[in-house]
């Protein structure tokens, strides 16, 4: 699937990992917005999930289903133009070298055809989305479309949104979305972040509720006597066992966050045995990751390149064999895959079983399934935003439809062909012209479709049962909170902090000292703003 071959959602795993929910300083007062289920009920649309192709893994309890061969018998989802002709001018992101423009791209032309109109995209390379996202949206200057990555939202947008984009309220909440039949598939708690004071004003592209894990490479750490560990005391001989600087092979890469969840992880925000609501920096689990993490560090078994704080060029090293167990996102392990697969069929990454610090149940706590909303300009009349929602609807439809096919991997013989299982690849001219612009827009609920590789998908669909057993949400799920201006930024200070810590450039005296500063610093302000809007949710 393009989407994980360009590695969005590592990319959107790494920009949105933070360590704890935001501090900062002084800035000019707001008081933050909070939507509990009752508001969010009345605008969110209706579910209706929609079956084009039978999975020969079906999910298990909600998680993932797999393809171990690629549906060959496609189908039309949508059996006329969706737009009117004329263009549509559209904005979204790009995490990979940029296409070749209209008329020079035949990728472009075939999906411009089979949707009836021309769409015009203005691709804005990832690193500098935000700051061009938030000049134009200051500007009221947008395109009819802007496809905005959820970690590039700007502060109190929603005290301004009404200005610059449509309402969808009215077409889309409750049963109107039965209209769009492959918006109506997608499952209601993705559409929670395209909620803004009680109003629906945008269109999902789905995100991970398991954003990141441990990543292994078993394919060296079984040879070398390894196996997965099942607590940190394994987890740490296991380090031990196959760490060898001497010949350029470090145990582990930057495995902090999921450290944090193997000791417990109760999420950002929690409430105690008391009722008090507690944030993860003041939690044990917080400490003792702290802890065993800098012990990594201590024994010599953390890749230099991660020791320096620097993360460039991680993947290679991991790839390479030079680190051989790393957090990474989800869609990562099926991209290096791809990647590696062709020139090495041993090529053996996967995701560690979760494990507990102690050897008991492990949990996870899930994020906000939602990577990007989709918006429309606030000018556009009700005829031109249901003509843009049709679009919409085309490029959701899921696995098992010829619009699926188009959109993921262009013309078949042209841009891609098939393998014994059915599975396509993209070849020279698809590898050249086919990104994710039009499947920004939005997209179907997640499969695992990479039948080439059925071990991966096998692995996959397993890992993501397993994972959906122990899946934790936190009493924020649900919800759709926006936090007050002046604690929107990053918590730059106490992740450096933290990382000082780890290496060891700090006492480990000082991970008590973190959560004391960080309620001086603005975290007993904030405590207070989610714990009124829990308490108002019922939580």
């Amino acid at each position: 699937m393009i989407l994980n071959r360009r590695g969005f959602l590592t990319f959107t795993a790494a920009a949105g990992g933070t360590l704890l929910v935001g501090c900062g300083g002084p800035a000019t007062q707001h008081t933050g917005t909070a939507l509990g289920e009752d508001a969010l009920a009345k605008v969110l649309p209706s579910y209706v999930p929609v079956d084009f192709a039978k999975p020969d893994l079906p999910g298990v309890n909600g998680s993932t289903a797999g393809y171990l061969k690629f549906p060959t018998d496609l189908v039309d989802a949508v059996k006329d133009k969706v737009l009117n002709g004329g263009e549509v001018t559209a904005m979204t992101p790009a995490f990979w070298p940029l296409p070749p423009g209209l008329g020079e791209n035949s990728y472009w032309d075939a999906v411009n055809q089979r949707i009836g109109g021309v769409v015009k995209f203005e691709q804005v390379q990832g690193q500098d989305y935000q700051a061009k996202l938030g000049a134009m949206v200051a500007a009221r200057q947008v395109p009819e479309i802007t496809v905005m990555p959820t970690f590039t939202i700007p502060p109190r947008f929603s005290e301004g949104v009404g200005q610059v984009f449509a309402d969808l309220t009215d077409f889309l909440s409750g049963d109107k979305v039965k209209d769009y039949p492959l918006l109506a598939n997608i499952p209601s708690e993705t559409w929670h972040a395209c909620v803004y004071g009680g109003k629906l004003y945008g269109v999902p592209f789905r995100g991970e509720l398991f954003p990141e894990t441990i990543m292994w490479r078993k394919d060296i750490v079984e040879p070398l006597g390894g196996a997965a560990p099942k607590n940190v005391d394994e987890f740490f001989a296991l380090c031990k066992k196959i760490n060898d600087p001497g010949a350029n092979r470090w145990a582990v890469g930057d495995v902090f966050r999921s450290m944090v969840r193997v000791f417990g992880d109760p999420g950002d925000w929690s409430r105690d045995s008391s009722g008090k609501l507690v944030n993860k920096i003041e939690t044990d689990a917080y400490k003792e990751a702290v802890k065993f993490t800098r012990s990594l560090f201590e024994a010599g078994f953390v890749h230099p390149t991660i020791v320096a704080g620097n993360n460039t060029g991680i993947n290679e090293l991991f790839e390479g064999g030079q680190m051989l167990i790393h957090l990474a996102g989800m869609g990562y392990w099926g991209e290096a895959m791809r990647r590696q697969r062709p020139s090495n069929p041993a090529f053996g990454l996967e995701a560690m079983p979760l494990f507990a610090h102690d050897g008991g149940k492990p949990r996870y706590v899930v994020t906000a399934p939602t990577a990007m909303v989709t918006l429309f300009r606030k000018d556009l009349s009700p005829d031109r935003i249901k003509e843009l929602l049709r679009l919409m609807n085309f490029v959701a439809a899921p696995v098992g439809t010829t619009e699926h096919y188009l959109i993921n991997y262009g013309v078949e013989g042209k841009h891609s062909t098939r393998d014994a299982n059915g599975a396509p690849g993209l070849n020279d001219l698809g590898r050249k012209e086919v990104t994710l612009t039009y499947g920004f827009m939005s997209a179907p609920p997640e499969t695992i479709i990479d039948a080439q590789y059925p071990d991966f998908v096998k692995a996959k669909h397993a890992w993501l049962a397993d994972a959906y057993e122990h899946q934790v949400r936190p009493p924020t799920f649900g919800l759709r909170i926006e936090e007050p201006a002046e604690y929107t930024k990053l918590p730059k200070e106490f992740e450096d902090r933290t990382a000082d810590i780890l290496r060891g450039r700090k006492p480990v005296s000082e991970v008590d000292q973190l959560a004391a500063d960080w309620r001086k610093a603005g975290g007993d302000k904030l405590r207070e703003f989610y714990d009124k809007a829990l308490s108002d949710a019922g939580r």
